[in-house]
């Protein structure tokens, strides 16, 4: 029988590295052997750059299914990585999005290269650009006629620097495959902009439009259009919402935001039978808690449910609403000042589907709560950050309530220590992603077992000492990232320590770690692999004589 199995079918192989979530898990798988090598080259789909070392087109030809080029925290040259990327694009056929959100401007000619090559793009993240203009939107849309998604919000500069209805209405007409486009952000549009994606983006799915000047009218006008449109994203409307609840039929997210909602369109929207999946009433006024609770009451399928800063909910309305909302997997109560943690353990006991809890800054720690031995294991985020009164018991007592938490967030609860946190990663020895910025009594993350899992961990501003990176290097072997900016008594003698232990480190920010000096950095980069990536302690150039050094090394020290 072993003479007939000589060797276990790649496809086998495949169907079990497509189980491994975790890309520092394949890495590992990768240098088993050729074969799993070439097997986990070719399931890769995204791929990030940091700078060019002119190996782009070997990167590419290693990993032929890319779908995927993310650009938004690149420091070379753009235009010269879209003119190199032109030539290899026959070698990525699957490749349909590129990502520049963040980026200073966008690297319009070497778009024109990539774009004389290679029509197939679907997705364009452009969000968060310095300067995007009508310009710029003309030309996307005359070199990526099939974009389905576009996202051109939030310009840094503004003003002449972003995007006007004039631009939307000259480039409207090549998009016409155009599934979904965020505008947020843009102040010159109006709904101009939202006629004439009615008249030419007949297929449209989903449009953000948050702070912009277009008004209800013009929201209503691209509903009674685009029959397809199930995603809503508005802000800063301050009547009439009552006709958009009857309006559309396939709406399954709405997110507004800013904005004066009344009770009587809640009653509508609770009647109109929608297939909402997704809500968000973010910093709204004017409705209260019999609008609410009727729509939750109608919406018991809801996944998503975001309500920040509504100020009339407490632990006894919220005790009451959860009893509809058996189906919720994510939920935003940020800046509901009068919710504690009687409210976290409530929708945990009540909501048998939730994964991800966000209460930063509210009540969380006003008043204590008993821990009666309710779990819930499928909860994998939660998000306690700005919460003054948190203490370490109430720590404590939310992570016996999630065992299998992933992510924990607590930066800016300054009344937690390392008790806390000690505590929290003895219960949860699955946590992913580790937050405690800006808290500054925690000094380190306790004694104790192996933290495999752990990957991130962000201490800006905290007590972490070199006693504190001792036990991180002793307990944290596979971690990816560690954020030690303006902690104050790390030396370098404690970074050669995370760097001795964590063999897998890619990327460590320094800034404002005064005790860390450029020599010592050198002996850093010298020392790791893995290191992908550093910040120093200052940005004044005196660190330049290393960069070229680190790059040889493959590692960018960057001042930002």
């Amino acid at each position: 029988m072993a003479k007939e199995c000589k060797y276990f079918p790649e496809e086998c192989w495949e169907q079990i590295f497509n189980r491994i979530h975790r890309q520092s898990d394949l890495e590992s798988v990768s240098l088993v052997c050729k074969q799993f090598l070439a097997l986990t080259n070719r399931m890769r789909l995204r791929l990030s750059l940091i700078h060019n070392d002119d190996t782009l087109s070997k990167i590419i030809l290693r990993f032929p299914n890319l779908n995927s080029i993310d650009l938004s925290d690149f420091l070379g040259d753009d235009d010269l990585v879209l003119f190199e990327l032109a030539n290899c694009v026959s070698y990525i056929p699957n490749l349909r999005q590129l990502d520049f959100s963040g980026q200073l401007r966008l690297p319009i000619e070497g778009l024109k290269e990539l774009g004389s090559e290679f029509k197939g793009l679907r997705v364009l993240k452009c969000g968060k650009l310095a300067i995007i203009n009508d310009s710029y939107l003309n030309t996307i849309a005359e070199l990526f006629p099939f974009l389905e998604e576009l996202d051109i919000s939030y310009p840094r500069l503004g003003g002449p620097f972003s995007v006007t209805d004039s631009g939307i209405e000259a480039s409207s007409g090549n998009l016409r495959n155009l599934r979904k486009i965020n505008i947020s952000g843009n102040y010159g549009i109006t709904d101009r902009s939202l006629v004439a994606l009615s008249i030419n983006c007949l297929n449209l799915q989903a449009i953000q439009v948050e702070d912009t000047s277009v008004t209800l009218e013009g929201i209503l006008s691209i509903q009674r259009v685009c029959a397809f449109l199930s995603w809503i994203s508005v802000s800063k409307i301050h009547n009439g919402f009552e006709c958009l609840a009857t309006c559309n039929r396939a709406l399954q997210t709405l997110e507004v935001s800013y904005s004066t909602i009344s009770d009587e369109f809640l009653f509508l929207l609770a009647r109109a039978s929608l297939p909402l999946s997704r809500l968000s009433l973010s910093k709204c006024t004017n409705f209260t808690l019999s609008g609410i609770s009727s729509l939750l009451c109608a919406y018991q399928s809801l996944k998503c449910l975001s309500l920040v800063d509504v100020s009339f909910l407490t632990d006894e309305s919220m005790n009451d609403l959860s009893q509809y909302l058996q189906s919720l997997v994510t939920v935003d109560l940020r800046g509901c000042v009068k919710l504690t943690i009687s409210t976290f353990f409530t929708l945990a006991r009540n909501c048998p589907s939730l994964e991800d809890v966000n209460m930063e800054n509210t009540g969380f720690g006003v008043k204590d709560y008993v821990h009666n031995g309710v779990k819930n294991p499928r909860i994998r985020s939660v998000y306690l950050a700005n919460n003054s009164h948190l203490k370490d018991d109430s720590l404590t007592k939310v992570a016996l309530l999630c065992p299998n938490m992933e992510s924990l967030d607590v930066c800016l609860c300054k009344s937690l220590t390392e008790a806390g946190i000690a505590s929290a990663l003895e219960v949860c020895n699955h946590i992913r992603n580790l937050e405690f910025d800006k808290c500054p009594s925690i000094k380190h993350i306790g004694k104790g077992a192996e933290l495999p899992n752990l990957e991130v961990i962000n201490a800006a501003g905290s007590a972490l000492s070199d006693e504190g990176l001792a036990m991180i290097g002793s307990r944290c072997s596979r971690l990816l990232k560690l954020n030690l900016e303006n902690c104050k008594g790390v030396t370098a003698e404690g970074i050669q320590a995370i760097v001795k232990n964590c063999t897998s480190l890619r990327e460590i920010n320094l800034k404002k770690c005064r005790q860390v000096s450029a020599s010592s950095l050198n002996s850093l980069v010298s020392s790791s692999s893995s290191l992908r990536r550093v910040f120093p302690p200052s940005s004044d150039g005196s660190h330049d004589s290393l960069r070229g050094f680190s790059l040889h090394n493959g590692c960018l020290v960057s001042s930002s």
